[in-house]
């Protein structure tokens, strides 16, 4: 006899009965969690772990790329506005940058970092986002108006420059604060 310990199996004890009908070989095996599916055939689905998002430089590279688009965004609107309709730069460099912000959180939240659930939600992400894109532009207002004003350069080399310069705070206070890693507690192995 073998001393290791076997499950309990409901069909057996209903097969070692002498007598018994085909239904309750049904009820025993509903009652148990092992036999609902398959009739124990299969082994019980293990919940599957979420993708993290992947490493590092590919999520700075999604980011980038996002930021590039949002960049090509900002100089066109501040373009049209100042360019074209005549609207003060530094006004118009805050509602270009306001139109990239729009765009650049839903693509960040839909591609950048899609497979990160965290505490809040997409108001709470779309808020602080917008936030932290507001706090950049008290450093780069300033910075557009000395690089025009006071050197000369064009506005839209000026906002250029300035999107560069603060691109890395940007880049932090996204993956630190905005798309936090939501770590998941790991549950024993009960045996």
């Amino acid at each position: 006899m073998s001393s290791e310990i076997r499950p309990i199996n409901p069909l057996n004890e209903v097969l070692m009965r002498r007598q018994y009908y085909q239904g309750s070989l049904y009820a025993s095996a509903i009652r148990d969690p092992r036999f609902s599916s398959g009739f124990g055939m299969y082994p019980p689905p293990t919940p599957k772990q979420p993708r993290t998002g992947g490493s590092i430089a590919w999520i700075l590279l999604k980011f980038g790329f996002v930021g590039g688009l949002g960049i090509f965004l900002n100089q066109y609107v501040l373009f049209v506005l100042t360019g074209l309709y005549g609207v003060y730069f530094l006004f118009s460099a805050i509602l270009s940058s306001q139109a990239a912000v729009f765009v650049n959180f839903g693509l960040n939240n839909f591609l950048v970092f899609r497979s990160r659930e965290t505490a809040g939600g997409l108001v709470r992400k779309a808020l602080l986002f917008n936030a932290v894109s507001s706090s950049d532009l008290l450093v780069r207002i300033p910075l557009l108006w000395g690089l025009t004003s006071a050197l000369g350069i064009s506005y839209l080399s000026s906002n250029l420059v300035a999107i560069l310069l603060t691109f890395g705070v940007r880049f932090l206070a996204s993956e630190k604060k905005i798309w936090a890693k939501h770590i998941v507690p790991k549950t024993p192995v009960s045996r």
